[in-house]
């Protein structure tokens, strides 16, 4: 097993489903864990029970990424656990209204939560990963903005964004040890808060052509392949996983 001892994970939105994966596929390989959420203490707390459980290092913050004071702050207390090393950026929301009901409040709070979060951890990590000469910085996707989706116009352009901006960061950090990758789920069989809605349509498979959809673990897994050591050489790529539902 490679040595990520003294080295730390920051996930946000890992108290359930594929953060949470995330966090304990990443402290099995010896990463200490910063486990973000935005209100789900007891979720994020048993996220925690897990992590422990491999013997190494894990806090929780509690708090709100569009706020750059505390994201900030988030950032800086990863170094209580050692070597700021690995950023996943998790947390996300997707809800559905259709585009003629949608304001441009209803915009921004998509955009703020899928978009300037990312824009605001990136901003703060990037400074402590160049400290050591690496790092690693993983954004999660999301598949209806390679596809489109009813419903959902303010989730599908912060997803692309997030794509675009992958992509830049990559080349203006190539060859300072930092990647950065884009890791796009597909129908992954995780429990969604009221906010996600139920109107979702993707206008490719009603389920993913393998016959099943995904789990969190399998996402995880792709994950913690791209923090590797040996992982120097994939940077600005974005990598889906979704069971054939959707060829890049």
């Amino acid at each position: 097993m490679t040595n990520n001892k003294n080295k730390v994970a920051i996930v946000t939105g890992a108290a359930k489903n594929i953060g949470r994966s995330t966090c304990i596929e990443l402290s099995k390989i010896g990463f200490n864990i910063l486990i973000h959420a935005n209100t789900d203490k007891a979720g994020a707390e048993e996220t925690l029970s897990y992590v422990k459980s491999n013997q190494v290092e894990a806090k929780i913050k509690i708090g709100d990424l569009t706020n750059e004071e505390f994201t900030k702050d988030l950032i800086k207390s990863s170094k209580d656990l050692g070597e700021t090393s690995i950023l996943v950026n998790n947390a996300s929301q997707r809800n559905f209204i259709k585009f003629e009901e949608m304001s441009f409040k209803d915009w921004r709070q998509i955009m703020n939560i899928n978009l300037d979060a990312v824009f605001l951890t990136c901003k703060y990590v990037i400074q402590e990963m160049k400290k050591n000469n690496w790092g690693r910085i993983i954004n999660l996707g999301g598949l209806s903005a390679h596809i489109g989706a009813i419903g959902r116009c303010h989730v599908v352009s912060s997803k692309m964004a997030v794509v675009g901006f992958t992509k830049a960061l990559a080349i203006e950090y190539a060859g300072t040890g930092i990647t950065v990758n884009c890791v796009v789920p597909g129908l992954i069989d995780t429990v969604r808060g009221p906010s996600a809605g139920s109107g979702l349509v993707h206008p490719s498979h009603s389920s993913p052509p393998i016959g099943r959809k995904g789990y969190p673990i399998e996402v995880a897994s792709m994950i913690k392949n791209l923090c590797n050591q040996n992982s120097d050489f994939i940077t600005g790529q974005t990598i889906h996983i979704n069971g054939g539902s959707y060829f890049s």
